[in-house]
């Protein structure tokens, strides 16, 4: 561990009914469209929050959109360019206008109760598709694979697919911050796990593999670099394109017993990565971890003055949130 202990700014706090409870779905942070957002439901309704431009507050806005099916089960909200919404869940596909009314809805067969899938959904870099994942060719056998099926935006038309290697899994888009055009698609599919990236240029689409079987993307990705966790958290590593992959081991850099947690690591800026680190996965007294964006070496360990955080959301700019039940803080370096 870095014995460097720089402490913390407290920038702004607000409160965003509903998120506690829905901080550890797959769409509770995301990065669409150059925007860190934040999904929260309460009762009935989808409410969508954009991270603040400026480090003096912690929202922008906050808009609502009912929840198209609010008794069937787990979905899975995205926002888009536009300013509408798309919700994909229980077979269903809804886009809303950014007033809340129906632009058009397309079903599709859902996988089978119990399987531990879940779809995704996200806006195409152009802003016309819709990309959506959904259940392969069925009955073939043997089973192919999912897809990642493309969505005309105005009116919900097929307009393309993609096959995925991952069958069953729980998906996750993850768009750059800086340059939106660089997509990838977490697959969490049982003891397998799949980081693909996506085509999506030009009309066509593909899904390639990236990294390791056993690692996802994790957190806001700057530029064409992300960054990949071992879903263990034995190491960690940055992943660009064209460039050769760099890795760091937990038992190289932490305590003993000690693993990097969470999938919200990310990049703090272009120079720092912020990471979380503790004994156990669920823990709520983790370590949190400033490490060279480049070598993924630790530079220091943050300290809090006054509170309590847990895992930190890197936003990109130089500051981080925290969330304690509703409560959003978001921080900076003193």
């Amino acid at each position: 561990m870095a014995p460097s202990r720089p402490t913390v700014d407290l920038l702004a706090e607000e409160e965003f009914a509903g998120y506690g409870a829905c901080s550890s779905g797959y769409d509770s942070f995301l990065t669409r469209d150059g925007a860190n957002w934040l999904v929260a439901r309460t009762g009935d309704t989808i409410a969508v929050a954009r991270v603040a431009a400026g480090t003096g507050r912690v929202l922008d806005e906050v808009r609502r959109w009912p929840h198209p099916r609010p008794d069937g089960g787990r979905a899975y909200a995205s926002p888009l360019p536009d300013g509408g919404l798309a919700v994909v869940g229980d077979g269903l596909v809804t886009v809303y206008e950014a007033d809340a009314r129906v632009r058009w809805t397309h079903e599709f067969t859902p996988w089978t109760a119990g399987t531990g899938a879940s779809p995704a959904c996200v806006a195409d870099p152009a802003g016309r598709r819709l990309l959506v994942t959904t259940p392969g060719d069925l009955p073939a056998r043997p089973y192919p694979g999912d897809l990642c099926v493309a969505l005309d935006l105005a009116d919900g038309r097929p307009v393309g697919r993609a096959q995925l290697p991952s069958a069953s899994a729980g998906y996750a888009f993850k768009q750059s911050l800086t340059h939106p055009a660089q997509l990838l698609l977490d697959a969490a599919q049982g003891d397998t796990f799949f980081t693909l990236a996506i085509g999506a240029a030009d009309g066509g689409l593909s899904a390639d593999r990236t990294g390791l079987p056993t690692e996802l993307a994790a957190g806001v990705g700057l530029g064409g670099a992300f960054l990949h966790l071992d879903v263990g958290g034995e190491w960690l590593s940055r992943y660009e394109a064209g460039q050769p992959e760099v890795r760091v081991d937990a038992e190289d850099v932490l305590p003993e017993d000690f693993r990097f947690v969470g999938y919200r690591t990310g990049f703090l800026d272009e120079g720092r990565v912020l990471a979380a680190a503790a004994e156990e996965e669920d823990s709520d007294e983790n370590s949190h971890l400033l490490l060279d964006g480049r070598t993924l070496a630790p530079v220091a360990e943050l300290d809090y003055p006054g509170t309590v955080a847990y895992d930190p959301l890197a936003l990109g700019d130089g500051t981080w949130l925290t969330v304690e039940d509703d409560t959003l803080r978001r921080w900076r370096l003193a």
